[in-house]
């Protein structure tokens, strides 16, 4: 029992402890339908404010000295940056700073979990905690289901009433990104029981949500594990294959219905020469962004050019030309760079082709198949400043980071 203590004591230190509370807060709100006192003491602030506080305290313990020096942070830091220029040219002022303000809050945070989380098994105590948050959510959705609540009283269902995760498009495109996360740990596990629980249950949950960019993540997700599994990829493709079908026989006629109109939505329409979906909207504000591509209309303001423009007020359901419209051509860069570097450097280290970091790649493989998940889930939806993103790059960077002090270790012996 000591020797357990002892052995936690050493992984989880007060700054990683605090940042396991935000993240928990943070990806998995129905806690707060349950234990409303910490909604009501603002847990995730006073979480994020002890971190900085400790971590600023015990700074020289951590390993990641090289960190904020990666591009990936550059980018991060590019974009929030991109966000507060935004108010020079801002449509409304006070919802840009609303979003920046609310964006450098996760950021700021993101900026001490990649020095703190400086090694393999602290990596996976947060990937584990993202996971357990998304399997929660799962749970919390079927729940939901068989009590009745549903969306707006719609057919769809989600797992909390109010929040960032309480449209049934925005509870996908969170579950999607933990899918990736379960497949890591179902492959590299001995008791695959759990985290194929994990997985029926955020499938089930995706699937009640009736969200067809949810489908879409899901679906390149199992496409990206067959492709990522090397010898034993034809096994997987067969389990994949057996889940699909099954996923395709026990879903509700009415998703099968709401699936079929993606097809729909990517046509153009004869009678009216316009395609009858979100598509129209994006043909139609992409030149509007032109005119003002440097600094964009200000982070949050998107609506204001849809309201003008295709007399529609609802927000942009394209997070990367919502980030161009909002931020600007360098903004977007930076957003872009959010998906692209995690890729270029994965692909570098691959390159090394040595034996001694295997282990790392596989794992980083996983973290680009849920940042590649998110990506096409976000397509569809105005997630540009999204903790969701910055939270699977910061894990993106941290496994880059490790990758890197390994071999340099290995050059220097």
């Amino acid at each position: 029992m000591e020797g357990a203590i002892q052995k936690y004591s050493r992984l989880i230190t007060v700054p990683i402890f605090l940042l396991m509370i935000y993240i928990v807060f943070t990806f998995l709100p129905v806690l707060y339908t349950y234990m409303p006192f910490w909604g009501q003491m603002r847990v995730v602030l006073v979480a994020g404010s002890g971190l900085l506080l400790t971590y600023i305290i015990t700074s020289g313990s951590y390993n990641n000295i090289d960190a904020w020096k990666n591009p990936i942070f550059f980018a991060l830091a590019g974009f929030i940056v991109a966000a507060y220029m935004g108010l020079i040219v801002s449509l409304d002022r006070g919802a840009t700073l609303i979003i920046s303000n609310a964006t450098i809050k996760h950021i700021v945070v993101i900026a001490i979990m990649i020095k703190i989380i400086d090694s393999n098994k602290r990596l996976d105590l947060m990937m584990k905690t993202y996971m357990a948050c998304g399997v929660g959510m799962a749970l919390s959705t079927i729940i939901n289901e068989f009590q009745g609540e549903t969306f707006q009283q719609s057919i769809r269902v989600t797992a909390i009433d109010s929040g960032i995760m309480a449209d049934p498009n925005d509870l996908a495109l969170f579950l999607n990104s933990t899918i990736p996360f379960l497949l890591y740990y179902f492959v590299t596990v001995k008791r695959k029981i759990i985290p194929l629980i994990g997985i029926i249950a955020v499938i089930l949950a995706i699937m009640l949500t009736y969200s067809r960019g949810g489908f879409l993540g899901m679906a390149a997700t199992g496409i990206g594990f067959v492709l990522i599994s090397g010898a034993k990829a034809k096994r997987y493709a067969a389990v994949v294959l057996i889940g699909a079908i099954l996923f395709w026989l026990g879903a509700p006629g009415e998703y099968k219905e709401r699936l079929s109109t993606i097809k729909t939505e990517a046509r153009i329409d004869e009678a009216t020469g316009k395609y009858p979906g979100r598509m129209q909207a994006w043909v139609e504000l992409l030149p509007k962004g032109m005119e003002s591509p440097l600094l964009g209309v200000g982070a949050g303001n998107s609506y204001y050019l849809a309201g003008k423009y295709i007399k529609d007020w609802h927000a942009m359901h394209n997070s990367f030309l919502q980030a161009f419209l909002e931020v600007g051509l360098f903004g977007f860069i930076c957003y872009a760079a959010l998906y692209f570097l995690p890729h270029r450097q994965y692909r570098r280290f691959k390159a090394y082709k040595n034996d001694e970091i295997i282990s790392d790649l596989s794992r980083y493989k996983f973290l680009l198949l849920s940042l590649t998940c998110y990506a096409i889930s976000a397509f569809f939806l105005p997630q540009a400043y999204s903790p969701i993103l910055f939270f699977i790059s910061a894990l993106a960077l941290i496994q880059s980071e490790l990758i890197s002090r390994k071999l340099k270790k290995m050059q220097d012996a």
